[in-house]
């Protein structure tokens, strides 16, 4: 690789940091949880593509949130909270470790009574028919919870010690970084501020690792990874063995990892970073700054409506090659780099206003330019009336070629009653205006989460060309959920054929 090339990279890098640093408002990040709705949403709106749509729906499906999240950012330059959906994130765990010592109070004794989950999920393909479906079944008992289905697991927690038998994986081995599904035994045991954790599975890899961590500070973790490979050559197979070993850390505003695999020219590294700072705009308390570093969650925002600032920076760095046991979405493994950035700000008492920033830096790894997506959104309103506009720059190294232009409106003229209307059209030069995909929606929800929502689409403006329905119900219960969300084209021949959609059913025990 050329040192114009070294230099070059190296420039990438520091303008990352800078980056962060220039937004470091410390936040939260104001946004909604990911869901498959969602995700159908973008797809119907054209937004994203069915591709793109697909692997986010594989990581949804999988329970990956934070990965899904990622890709929502990249692809639809949207923001989602991953924590939020109440769904474990990949590495939440570090830094959270028990020190091992007793508490001030007396634990209470786990329930011995079996409880759980059985959750149903499928898609369903343009024919009507099952795409992919799985079952999951979850039994909590004592401290032991068994998993079935996607995921083949028995785990064991108590005071801070945790093992786990059959599939581990990224949430098991409190990993930043997302890993490839293993089958066997990881341990992990706390003494004091530290802890020894380590893995073996059915190929005999090894893992080790060494943490010391102080709860709400800090901590960093130290570990190391071995192998097997074959290498094909003519006849013969030759087996090899594969070193890596990295360092993960979490403080209160981030969390960095670097991970590197003997013979590979550059290790992979994972940065975030995030945070949140709430002015009070009272009289009162005029000018006070109160500062939530590495919170993701909004918060009350008091009785003098204060304003919050929030802002999250996430980025991967690596090489042709990455580590083996490292499973990293399809357009980050093609990525040199790939960086995101999202700015919010939200004001309660200025009609409930929200001003959000999202920006993505890519470097491809068979390119040397960068490509480069910019969005910038608000809403504002009274709560019966909710007005929002967007812009999509969707190739800043271009000018700004082809541009998205968004408008919509929320009615509420009951409370369990929502309509809903938004028109989003594209510029590019020189071609001029696309027609406008238009969108009006009917939301009814009870008391409850349960809801149904219709919502009818018209892609290139005229009904008679083209028409969809997008139907969505929620019925959620204390011991039942069901969700479905259904698109269907021809709707303008009368005729309802499915195009896509999903399905899921939760029962608890």
């Amino acid at each position: 690789m050329s040192k114009d090339r070294h230099e070059k990279e190296a420039g990438v890098l520091r303008s990352s940091v800078i980056a962060a640093a220039l937004f470091a408002l410390e936040g939260a990040v104001l946004a909604a949880p990911l869901s498959e709705s969602k995700v159908f949403d973008w797809w119907d709106n054209g937004i994203i593509t069915a591709e793109e749509a697909t692997e986010i729906l594989d990581l949804l499906e999988e329970g990956n949130q934070e990965e899904a999240c990622l890709l929502a950012q990249t692809y639809a330059q949207e923001t989602c909270d991953e924590t939020a959906s109440g769904k474990t994130r990949a590495g939440s765990t570090l830094g959270k470790i028990s020190s091992g010592k007793k508490s001030a109070k007396t634990p209470t004794r786990p329930s011995l009574t079996p409880h759980g989950y059985v959750d149903w999920k499928g898609r369903i393909d343009s024919t009507g028919q099952l795409e992919s479906h799985h079952t999951e079944l979850q039994v909590q008992f004592y401290r032991y919870t068994l998993r079935l289905g996607s995921q083949e697991l028995l785990a064991y927690k108590n005071q801070g010690s945790e093992a786990y038998f059959g599939d581990v994986s990224t949430r098991e081995l409190h990993s930043q970084i997302p890993l490839d599904t293993l089958w066997g035994t990881a341990l992990l045991y706390p003494f004091g501020n530290f802890h020894v954790a380590g893995l073996l599975d059915t190929a005999k890899t090894t893992q080790f690792r060494l943490g010391y961590g102080r709860r709400g500070i800090a901590s960093v973790e130290a570990f190391y990874w071995h192998g097997f490979g074959n290498i094909q050559q003519t006849s013969d197979s030759l087996q090899t063995h594969t070193h890596s070993l990295g360092m993960q850390t979490k403080f209160p505003f981030g969390q960095v990892a670097a991970w590197w695999q003997h013979g590979q020219e550059f290790p992979l590294i994972k940065v975030q970073l995030y945070g949140s700072e709430k002015k009070e705009r009272d009289d009162a308390n005029a000018g006070k700054t109160v500062s939530k570093a590495g919170q993701n969650g909004a918060g009350n925002s008091g009785p003098g409506g204060a304003v919050t600032y929030s802002w999250r920076t996430t980025a991967y760095i690596h090489r042709e090659e990455f580590p083996r046991y490292a499973r990293l979405s399809k357009t980050i493994q093609r990525s040199r780099f790939w960086g995101s950035q999202s700015l919010s700000v939200k004001a309660p008492n200025l009609l409930d206003t929200r001003v959000s920033a999202n920006g993505t830096l890519i470097e491809p790894l068979d390119a040397d330019t960068m490509a480069v997506r910019l969005k910038l959104g608000a809403e504002s309103g009274p709560e019966f009336l909710r007005l929002s506009a967007s812009a999509t720059c969707r190739d800043a190294g271009s000018n700004c070629r082809q541009t998205d232009w968004k408008g919509g409106l929320n009615l509420t003229p009951w409370e369990l009653w929502n309509l809903g209307a938004s028109a989003r059209v594209r510029h590019a030069r020189p071609e001029g205006f696309s027609p406008p995909h238009l969108e009006f929606s009917s939301k009814f929800t009870d008391s409850g989460q349960s809801y149904t929502k219709f919502t009818f689409i018209l892609p290139k403006c005229r009904p008679r060309d083209d028409m969809r329905m997008r139907s969505e119900f929620l019925i959620s219960g204390e011991y039942l959920d069901i969700s479905l969300v259904c698109t269907f084209k021809d709707v303008h021949r009368l005729h309802l054929t499915p195009l896509r959609g999903f399905a899921e059913a939760k029962v608890r025990f």
